[in-house]
């Protein structure tokens, strides 16, 4: 669950408060914001830790409990999956797909961001869910783009033909989901290899509405952080040309098939500026989350039941755990920098374990990948570069921010 939208004024309110209080400190009464890295491990660990999912519908209707499912199986299941999905070949199809979608939108006035979100969530739908026709690829895409957009404040709608609208778009996008498991397990439709897949071996147990909830679940993931962290990216390689020639000096030497192999070990100043991306601009900036025990926080008590915030965001901005928090520098990252992460604990872009976001090595694979794209296929100028601000949406979102691509 995420936090309704808040302005920049609202996140430097939180960082100043943050900085003040300790990481630990309640907003109006209502929610308690747990910035320190420590607490938030500690209660994000511990409210994941056992929990398992909702009844199906049937047994709520007739007042009967459900064979219990716990979330880490489904996660177990999905990273499984995930393992067989990163190596070289995998990496490279996903390269290939990225390629495709970037060369049909070249052009003199690019909408960038648009087009990172384009990049991201089409090359990685495939390893969520794969084996679709055109029109439910299509179904499927429409409902992502339009919680997009929603969650960007581009084109948000109002009045009730336009909600009539969003709601028929995700009933349809769930019908396809729902014949997908459905004729899977009924032997209608090819296995893939996907997420979606292990799915199908626990339908018996879950239910088709539960399993629907699951696969829906990945879907909506894939629609937003990725491609914002992918307009990130962009937006910081337009704004630091020195950085974006370290990139193109290693990119421009390195080995095709050891990079699709091992990214981070082949292009290890490319993984830094892509950590150094995340460390600023992690998406969501803010998460809401109920307590489902009571945690002692110090001089805190979070009771039972009662709303919290978690932030990547604001651990990753705290002077107290980051020198120079503000500079962009992924320098940082190397062994030793004095200005570098006080402890593992205080770099968490993709969350906290055993809840943390079972995309991180795929996700980390796609933007450095975007970054391999830029440097060797694609020539992208900005007017202005240093004048492109980031807005604080649901996730950082650039401004206004427009180029020209072409093949170099």
């Amino acid at each position: 669950m995420t936090t309704p939208h808040h302005g920049d004024d609202f996140l430097h309110d939180l960082r100043l408060r943050s900085a003040a209080e300790g990481g630990v400190f309640w907003l109006d009464n209502e929610q308690l914001a747990v910035f320190e890295p420590a607490a938030a491990r500690m209660v994000s660990s511990a409210n994941w830790n056992g929990l398992v999912m909702s009844d199906r519908l049937v047994d709520m209707v007739r007042r009967r409990r459900s064979t219990p499912m716990r979330w880490s199986r489904i996660r177990t299941a999905w990273l499984t999956q995930l393992h067989t999905l990163t190596t070289g070949e995998h990496n490279a199809d996903l390269i290939t797909r990225m390629r495709q979608i970037i060369d049909a939108r070249l052009g003199d006035d690019v909408d960038l961001v648009l087009l990172a979100q384009d990049v991201a969530v089409q090359s990685i739908l495939p390893v969520a869910l794969s084996g679709l026709t055109a029109g439910e690829s299509a179904r499927i895409t429409q409902d992502l783009n339009q919680k997009l957009l929603r969650l960007i404040d581009r084109h948000p709608g109002r009045g009730l033909r336009h909600h009539a609208h969003f709601a028929a778009v995700q009933i349809r996008a769930g019908l396809v989901v729902r014949r997908v498991l459905s004729e899977r397990a009924s032997g209608r439709r090819a296995r893939e290899l996907d997420l979606t897949d292990p799915i199908v071996d626990l339908l018996p147990e879950l239910g088709m509405d539960r399993a629907l909830d699951v696969v829906t679940a990945v879907l909506t993931a894939i629609g937003g952080p990725p491609g914002s962290a992918a307009a990130s990216v962009l937006y910081e390689f337009v704004r630091n040309p020195q950085w974006a020639h370290r990139l193109t000096r290693e990119l421009g030497s390195v080995d095709p098939v050891e990079f699709c192999a091992a990214p981070a070990k082949a292009a290890p100043v490319t993984h830094r500026f892509v950590k150094e991306v995340l460390r600023m601009w992690s998406p969501p900036l803010l998460l809401v989350r109920r307590a489902r025990a009571s945690f002692d926080l110090g001089a805190t008590r979070l009771e039972k039941g009662q709303s919290y915030l978690v932030s990547p965001h604001m651990i990753h901005r705290h002077p107290r755990f980051w020198q120079e928090a503000d500079t962009f520098d992924p320098d940082r990252f190397l062994p030793g920098a004095p200005h570098g992460p006080a402890d593992r604990a205080c770099y968490v872009p993709f969350g906290w374990a055993p809840k943390k976001c079972i995309g991180a090595d795929i996700g980390t694979i796609q933007l450095m990948a975007l970054c391999y794209l830029m440097c060797t296929r694609y020539r992208l100028s900005v007017p202005n570069a240093d004048t492109i601000t980031m807005a604080c949406r649901f996730a950082p979102v650039p401004q206004q921010f427009r180029g020209h691509l072409a093949l170099a």
